[in-house]
């Protein structure tokens, strides 16, 4: 080896070691918990961020309750909630929101009677299931619902691509939109193919798209009550749907709610509240959320800890529904178990599915508070597109200077920045976006700044 050429790996050892060095100085544990609505965002988040910057953060599923108590305590460095912090839950030292990430709650069921048949209900009619006085399955107001609004059936259970999904929207009478979802390995290994909605019985494509970087794309074609039309990506079917008449069974509804307290929770009885009976009441606990409690309503009524157990329980039980983060009811495990989401009828009077595009339509509505807090307004009587049900999720942060707490703060403004808008969409939640971004990264920045 000549001098020159020791040199150069002198140099490239030494400057490996200070590489190594460095990494090894700026590297930190840092623990949080809190909101279980955000999981299926945050998991490969932090799996990204921990393999990108070097630190080991991690993050436990406890519900947004006990995340602000365990921040209140220092158990958690950083915590992660769905809903406000209450006095009771005010820390003594420094700290602030940070909003990162939002997504639609779906009103989730499983009726296996509908042969996958998607519903179409009305505010009333889930203050009615919700509240106790809509018992069973064949009761007059889920009946007009569907009246109002033309039942189509998606007659596959399990799609032929993994990962990818299909919801289906009434515009009109003969019009229809179709939004198509894919999980971000699912979005990678599929780009540059097509999308097709595909009719059935002419044989022909109706609309078609290319795969490129958005995870959640929709079609909007002219539909005729008797054909059947096929969604498909790469040639493959993922949904059939076909207008149906359906026949609802005279089954006792079994709701399904959360037993722990939950900004999930708390953000379900803000809507009902704000968009359908005022006697509904704010708070983590759907036990004293909804009007006179459960207890009168018996075994009828069960509760289930956090998003996943919650889910879980209705994709096991025919006759079951509940409120959850939509990601969780298009996972495709549970989809295979039959599983769906509910279109909600908004202020405008459309039924709309819970999209990404849905509920960033209904944001756009609303406010932003100087603490970051996102504002509803359930009013809004000409936005046809807005799903008025889900939430915002924020992180909570100390704003003490230490190298921790500049860690969070790196992990919240890469989130807003570059996580979020990358991946939200595929991962089944809507992106912060626009002013409200801004705000949460300048939010972030005070996490660690003394």
């Amino acid at each position: 080896m000549n001098k020159r050429s020791k040199r150069f790996v002198a140099v490239m050892i030494t400057a490996a070691s200070v590489l190594s060095s460095a990494s090894i100085a700026k590297a930190e544990n840092v623990t949080g918990g809190g909101a279980s609505f955000p999981v299926q965002f945050l998991t490969p988040a932090i799996a990204e961020f921990n393999k990108t910057f070097g630190h080991n953060l991690t993050y436990t599923s406890t519900g947004s309750g006990t995340g602000k108590k365990n921040f209140k305590s220092g158990t958690f460095k950083f915590a992660g909630t769905d809903s406000a912090v209450g006095s009771k839950d005010l820390p003594t030292f420094g700290w602030t929101y940070i909003p990162y990430v939002a997504g639609a709650i779906a009103i989730a069921y499983r009726l296996d009677e509908l042969g996958g048949a998607t519903l179409s209900l009305s505010p009333g009619t889930i203050n009615g299931i919700f509240g106790g006085t809509v018992e069973r399955w064949n009761h007059p107001s889920i009946a007009n619902d569907i009246k109002t609004n033309p039942t189509w059936a998606n007659q596959k259970k399990k799609s032929d691509v993994r990962g990818a999904t299909a919801l289906w929207e009434n515009i009109s009478t003969t019009s229809a939109k179709v939004t198509v979802s894919m999980l971000p390995a699912t979005l990678k290994s599929n780009k540059g193919k097509k999308i097709e909605w595909y009719n059935d019985k002419t044989k022909k494509v109706l609309k078609s798209l290319t795969v490129g970087s958005k995870a959640e794309v929709n079609m909007t074609s002219r539909v005729k009550p008797t054909d059947t039309f096929s969604i498909k990506v790469g040639g493959k079917t993922i949904a059939t749907f076909k207008q149906v008449k359906v026949t609802l069974p005279d089954r006792a509804i079994q709701v399904v709610y959360r037993a722990d307290t939950s900004g999930t929770t708390n953000n379900f009885c803000q809507y009902m509240k704000g968009a359908v009976n005022s006697d509904w009441v704010i708070n983590d606990a759907f036990q004293s959320c909804v009007p006179g409690g459960v207890t009168k309503f018996g075994s009828r009524f069960v509760g289930q800890p956090q998003n996943n157990n919650q889910a879980n329980y209705i994709a096991d039980t025919n006759g079951a529904i509940g409120y959850a983060e939509v990601a969780y009811v298009t996972d495709p495990t549970r989809a295979s178990k039959g599983i769906r989401a509910a279109n909600i009828r908004n202020a405008a009077g459309a039924f709309v599915a819970p999209t990404a595009a849905g509920y960033n339509s209904h944001l756009a509505g609303g406010a932003q508070d100087s603490r970051g807090l996102i504002s509803f307004d359930w009013k809004q009587t000409t936005n046809k597109t807005a799903y008025s049900l889900g939430a915002v999720t924020y992180g909570l942060c100390q704003t003490s200077s230490d190298a921790k707490n500049k860690v969070v703060a790196q992990f919240f403004e890469w989130m807003l920045k570059d996580f979020g808008p990358k991946n939200a969409e595929a991962l089944g939640y809507t992106p912060i976006l626009g002013a409200s971004a801004a705000k949460g990264v300048d939010l972030a920045k005070k996490c660690g700044a003394g």
